[in-house]
């Protein structure tokens, strides 16, 4: 469960068998105490040791990368706690264990703080859930429901709702971003692409159009759920794996020769 932004509160269910493994990347986000807890001790890196500052004069390559990683760690995690409106660049420099001089330097406002941090996150195949292991391309249905699974996990996770509905409430600030949120369902939507045009060759199914038949897919499997989740609607995992069944079934009769 995950406050995003305005305060409500996203529930999104998923299958039983899905168990997120990391900690802020693939899990339950940590709660505000613990935040407040890290600004109290000076912010803490995963260890449970102190981040050591960067060192006077001119930054070394190495402590400009170390910078970039605490910055977007310890922001993304405020954000999500927090909503963007909520987070401050204080609160960020105090959690990523810097000043707020030297954060300026590095990132002249929080518009860009928020940009890399988003940037980054939706570029990553590993968060906030880790990705499964590619299906087998041979078996078209097992493929389908594997790739179908993975986008449920993915985009019902609380900490990719909560930051979806940040970027969607801040959409007029940064008009951009739904391009950037698109390169989460770009490479499924090349998956379902490329699969349908392997088992179209061998004339097992009809897909003349492979990737207008690949945001469909999508759509059926993933677009429902994610939009009721967004509004905090929570289904059980059970229901939610019986419709995602039948979308692949309806899905698959539409292809037959």
């Amino acid at each position: 469960m995950v406050s995003g932004q305005g305060g409500a509160v996203v529930t999104a269910a998923l299958p039983t068998h899905h168990h997120p493994r990391r900690a802020w990347r693939a899990g339950p986000q940590p709660g505000p105490a613990r935040v407040a807890a890290s600004h109290r001790l000076g912010a803490m890196d995963a260890s449970g040791s102190a981040r050591p500052r960067l060192s006077r004069g001119r930054p070394t390559p190495e402590e400009t990368a170390r910078l970039d990683r605490d910055v977007r760690e310890s922001a993304l995690l405020l954000f999500l706690e927090q909503g963007y409106e909520g987070t401050s660049m204080e609160a960020i420099a105090r959690a990523a264990g810097t000043t707020k001089a030297t954060l300026y330097v590095r990132f002249p406002s929080k518009e860009l703080v928020f940009r890399h941090v988003f940037e980054w996150a939706m570029s990553q195949p590993d968060w906030p859930v880790a990705e499964l292991a590619p299906p087998d391309p041979d078996d078209l249905e097992k493929a389908l429901a594997a790739i179908a699974d993975a986008a449920l996990r993915r985009t019902l996770h609380p900490a990719m709702q909560a930051m979806q509905r940040i970027a969607i409430a801040q959409a007029t600030r940064f008009p951009d971003l739904g391009r950037r949120a698109r390169q989460v369902y770009w490479p499924r939507h090349e998956q379902v692409a490329v699969l349908l045009r392997r088992h179209a060759a061998t004339g097992a199914i009809v897909a003349d159009e492979p990737d207008v038949l690949a945001e469909h897919f999508l759509a059926m499997v993933a677009g429902a759920p994610t939009l009721f989740a967004m509004y905090g609607v929570s289904r059980d995992p059970v229901i939610l794996e019986h419709r995602q069944k039948a979308a692949v079934q309806l899905f698959l009769r539409s292809l037959r020769p």
